[in-house]
């Protein structure tokens, strides 16, 4: 799957167990040649849209941070540090050696789990970047991230609305028949962003700025008081 298609391999933070498997095999084949997953176009854009992050020097949490690309490139911009989180052992791996190769290992830590249910302290930000589009039932998965983001929450997901929303919807359709038929337990969810950004706004956010992806969209969204303030 591709970003400019509006797929893509976004499902780490399920919890089936399958899914982290499939993933470490996918790593396998980079840690044995050495190199490094490059970043996805949606997370390109997704960083452009945070090029403030030398100014706000945050504290970063990505939830679902896979092999570590937005994680290491916003500690490169000048986020203070950072907090990862997969499911995927193999995703961590490669994520630790890309922050070592980075030189910014001691200002990063990666920890295994399942991002609806880890248990996470307080960041300035919350990132979750292609990864509410993994879940089933996201109520819980939103209520544990934004109830940790003291100044911004930032998120992709496939577009819902128009005619992006419709072909998302027969893409993810397509892709779980494809899937189940294969054995590969990778589902994908075009979930409501209307009913996002309502949660979000709910807990006391307000959109500061969001864009347009191919078949994706990303938004961030700032506290209207800082939770530390």
């Amino acid at each position: 799957m591709s970003d400019q298609a509006g797929r893509d391999d976004c499902c780490a933070a399920d919890v089936d167990p399958r899914i982290a498997r499939h993933f470490d095999g996918e790593m396998a084949a980079h840690d044995e040649a050495g190199t490094l997953p490059p970043m996805k176009q949606v997370s390109q854009r997704l960083l452009t849209l945070l090029s403030d992050v030398g100014e706000a020097r945050p504290t970063l949490l990505e939830l679902g941070c896979g092999s570590g690309a937005l994680t290491v490139a916003l500690l490169e911009s000048g986020a203070v540090s950072a907090d990862g989180v997969d499911l995927s052992p193999g995703s961590l791996s490669v994520a630790r050696r890309r922050a070592a190769e980075a030189g910014v290992a001691e200002r990063v830590s990666f920890q295994l789990g399942d991002a609806s249910r880890a248990q996470v302290e307080p960041h300035d930000w919350v990132v979750l970047d292609r990864v509410i589009c993994c879940f089933g039932e996201v109520d819980q998965l939103l209520a544990n991230s934004m109830g940790v983001a003291g100044r911004r929450y930032v998120f992709s997901v496939p577009h819902s609305r128009g005619w992006r929303g419709a072909v998302n919807h027969a893409i993810r359709a397509a892709e779980n028949l494809t899937n189940r038929w294969r054995g590969r337990p990778c589902p994908g969810y075009t979930h409501s962003v209307p009913m996002i950004e309502r949660r979000i706004a709910d807990a006391g956010f307000r959109r500061l700025r969001s864009t347009t992806i191919g078949l994706w969209y990303a938004a961030v969204w700032e506290r209207a008081q800082p939770a530390d303030g």
